[in-house]
């Protein structure tokens, strides 16, 4: 079975293990904060400031990093992300102030910004022809499963070795992670690729390659990454259509929500219900452990409804998505568990959706409806970019509320902003 063998090929396997460290090094910092405060003799708005400097540095390098990937290799984009970010979160182990833990953090997210939008590419490429849904949800549940690690794990790991070394540990695993996809997608592809008896194909459209190379295109393209021009009036076409800042309004608003619990979360729970590291982190990571599952079946539902022509099927499971999400958050005002547990269940299925469903579109509008199938790596890289940027505020609104009034009042804001940004999806056409 080709497909299979396509699933479970090296290459395929490097950019999954390298997502799931990548997602380690995401969220293990929200785990280990409560030690972090310890050490610095901080407060929850310490926390805000970090996540917002990572979420500058993950937003505001999106475009230039999917300019980048589309002018050059994306191969190379995303080596070069992952050992960014790797060397960063090493270093976080060894600050001694907090100016630099945010700095680094910030670096992180550029890092991330780098391996984000070519990994999207580069995975769809590998799995094949009409895998765009479930390429980005097998994505997602590797940054799932890589929360869960990194949540889950990095308490036990800090507990023991202290915050300061999971961090470099984390930072380690990470840099190996980089070696293994530099193995498997430029030595490794260039290897099978040099074998003639291997043979070729292109797998679809403009837009996909030779499974055993992805970036070695037919001689007749003209969209060839090697000689792509960005042109500025096309990336303002790009970054100005209606549709596609529909899309990226969308993804704000599960960002929102995304960020908020996978950051707050475990210091939610320590402070409101006083339970253990070990508790806070198994029930922080519930909303991890269904989205591996419910990612990739949310991605192949999309490729399905849409090979069925449902023309709103997209715009349907994104606000069902949304909607039961902010309805989630708001109820954690209750501070009750028999509510907050199936609550982060609910929120990790329906964010499965709320992430799939808004990559999957941006690609569709870019080459549907914009006519621009070489701007792909930028179209997802865009409305990943501008939903993280644009969220750059709300932990420090969130953190802010805490101090102010409580968590109750934090996670209904937290709710009510989540809905208002996608609510505008309901007015997309392609």
């Amino acid at each position: 079975m080709p497909f299979v063998k396509q699933v479970f090929s090296l290459p395929v396997f490097s950019i999954i293990l390298a997502r799931i460290l990548y997602a380690v090094n995401w969220f293990n910092i929200s785990s280990i904060f409560y030690l972090i405060l310890i050490d610095f003799n901080q407060d929850i708005s310490m926390l805000g400031l970090i996540t917002s400097g990572f979420l500058i540095g993950i937003g505001l390098f999106q475009i230039p990093a999917g300019i980048l990937a589309a002018k050059y290799d994306p191969r190379l984009i995303i080596v070069f992300g992952t050992m960014l970010l790797s060397i960063s979160s090493l270093l976080s182990g060894v600050v001694s102030e907090i100016s630099q833990m945010v700095f680094l953090r910030f670096l992180v997210g550029v890092g991330m910004a780098f391996f984000f939008g070519p990994s999207v590419i580069l995975i769809s490429r590998y799995l094949g022809k009409g895998s765009d849904g479930l390429g980005v949800g097998i994505l997602n549940s590797a940054h799932s499963l890589g929360g869960i690690i990194g949540i889950f794990g990095w308490i036990i790991i800090a507990e023991f070795f202290g915050w300061r070394m999971s961090l470099m540990i984390s930072g380690v695993l990470g840099i190996i992670s980089g070696l293994l996809l530099y193995y498997a997608i430029f030595s490794l592809t260039s290897k099978s690729n040099a074998n003639p008896s291997e043979g070729s194909g292109k797998v679809q459209d403009n837009a996909f390659y030779d499974s055993k190379n992805p970036l070695e295109m037919d001689s007749t393209e003209n969209n060839s990454l090697s000689g792509f021009q960005v042109s500025i009036d096309s990336l303002r076409t790009l970054m100005l259509d209606k549709s596609m800042l529909i899309v990226a309004l969308s993804l704000l608003g599960i960002q929102i929500s995304w960020n908020l619990v996978s950051t707050f979360i475990i210091l939610f729970l320590k402070s409101e219900f006083e339970v253990t590291s070990t508790i806070a982190g198994m029930i922080g990571v519930l909303t991890l452990i269904v989205n591996v599952v419910f990612a990739p079946i949310f991605g192949r539902l999309y490729d399905i409804l849409r090979k069925k022509k449902w023309k709103k099927s997209d715009t349907v499971l994104l606000l069902t998505c949304g909607t039961i999400i902010s309805v989630n958050m708001t109820f954690f005002s209750f501070s009750d568990t028999s509510i907050l547990v199936p609550g982060i269940v609910l929120i990790g299925i329906f964010a499965s959706g709320g992430f799939v469903i808004p990559y999957t579109m941006a690609r569709r509008i870019s080459v549907e409806r914009l006519k621009m199938p070489s701007y792909e790596i930028l179209a997802v890289s865009f409305v990943n970019g501008l939903s993280l940027l644009g969220a750059f505020w709300v932990p420090l609104l969130f953190s802010v509320l805490v101090k102010t009034f409580d968590y109750s009042i934090a996670w209904i804001i937290g709710g009510l902003l989540t809905i208002a940004f996608i609510i505008p999806i309901i007015k997309l056409k392609y």
